[in-house]
């Protein structure tokens, strides 16, 4: 497998990437690679604010000219849009017998074939189209998993700070004319249902945001998977801002393995709500809680490696702790929602006498109350009559 490795020159727009193959290249031989990359922000509505029931329109600026630090023999990009309807895209000169780009046919823009290109070439486009659906951004996502040895339990929540970044409303919400829309069920451009999909035997989930528990969800489990589907308490249209809470419960069998003596415990590292227009993450906070006691913690994960900005491992008091509990925290940033399936590995070495800790301070500390009370029964706190 190649492996990509990113320098950290953020100062700049353009950023090299080195890519190891298994083995050497032979002479003359040929090697495909397919690379894939995503624009967070690079969208933005066009006209900016509309009515409720009006179609939302959004531009994308690219280069027609995949950039590359080498020279290209032959290229052309093409540009799938979410439907046909596209009003305004910029037309180059065209070579051979086309006469100019792009070359539409349906939804799909075809800007090329072009002859050799030189390295670093740049040929700026924009395209406008149709995007009746939510422009779905979390600025901040605090994710926390806490696992518990004696309960057999790993508990999930997950507190979003989501907003939608397309068009604004140009006249104040109507909630009369949204009712009646919802009757016909056209599409919008505001964000008004979410899915989650959780891993089989996820239980007790909910659903929060600042005022209290929204009832309007629905939680269905399977075999395979739990799905829980959710409805903000108001569609939430371009502009608006949504903090909301969600949390589950699940086996600790579905996650953690003991092998040589430590600890694995294997966890998605996002899992976020499955969106057919996609979401995109600013920044990621992972806390995963261990058991008071947990030593020599590692983690590996199978997302890039140039998202991971920060880990730690640090002590946090809860409940009837001694010492405290083993945190390690992850914090990432821009994430896509392609990565939900990308693993988080996390390894612990976890003592018996560790794990009696608890138990033991629990049952001296309740002894120690007992003991206490019967001694102030035996104390004789009458006044004498002399």
């Amino acid at each position: 497998m190649s492996q990509a490795l990113a320098n950290n020159r953020l100062d700049s727009d353009t950023q090299f990437y080195r890519i190891r193959l298994p083995s050497p290249l032979p002479s003359k031989g040929q090697q495909t690679l397919g690379i894939s990359f995503y624009y967070l922000n690079a969208l933005k509505p066009l006209p900016a604010s509309i009515e409720q029931a009006d179609k939302q329109y959004l531009v994308y600026s690219f280069s027609a000219y995949c950039p590359s630090a080498y020279p290209t023999l032959k290229q052309k990009t093409e540009v799938k849009l979410p439907s046909s309807d596209a009003p305004e895209y910029t037309k180059i000169a065209g070579n051979g017998e086309t006469k100019e780009f792009p070359v539409k046919q349906g939804s799909k823009l075809t800007y090329g074939p072009f002859p050799e290109v030189s390295a670093g070439a740049s040929s700026p486009v924009k395209v406008r189209y149709e995007f009746n659906k939510p422009v779905t951004h979390v600025s901040q996502l605090e994710r926390d998993i806490e696992v518990s040895h004696w309960g057999g339990n790993v508990a999930f929540e997950e507190r979003y700070t989501l907003l939608h970044y397309g068009a604004n409303l140009s006249s104040q919400f109507s909630r009369v004319k949204w009712a009646q829309s919802q009757y016909f069920s056209p599409q919008t451009f505001a964000l008004k249902e979410m899915k989650f999909i959780l891993g089989a035997g996820s239980k007790d989930a909910y659903f929060t945001d600042v005022i209290g528990n929204v009832s309007t969800s629905r939680f269905r489990v399977s075999k395979r998977e739990a799905v829980l589907e959710l409805k903000p308490r108001y569609p939430v249209f371009g502009g608006w801002k949504y903090p909301f809470t969600v949390g589950w419960n699940a086996d600790s069998n579905n996650y953690l393995k003991k092998a040589d003596g430590k600890f694995l415990l294997n966890i998605p590292l996002i899992e976020g709500p499955k969106q057919a227009e996609g979401v995109e993450y600013e920044q990621v906070d992972v806390r995963v809680i261990l058991p008071e006691g947990a030593e020599n913690v590692k983690f590996y994960t199978t997302a890039p490696e140039s998202s991971i900005t920060s880990h730690s491992v640090d002590l946090v008091r809860t409940y009837l702790d001694t010492v405290g509990r083993t945190v390690l925290t992850i914090k990432a940033q821009n994430l896509v929602d392609e990565l939900r399936d990308r693993e988080l590995l996390v390894s612990y070495e976890y003592s018996t006498a560790a794990a009696l800790r608890k138990p033991v301070v629990i049952f001296t500390s309740t002894m120690a109350v007992f003991v206490s009370m019967w001694l102030l029964s035996k104390l004789n706190v009458s006044f004498s009559t002399k």
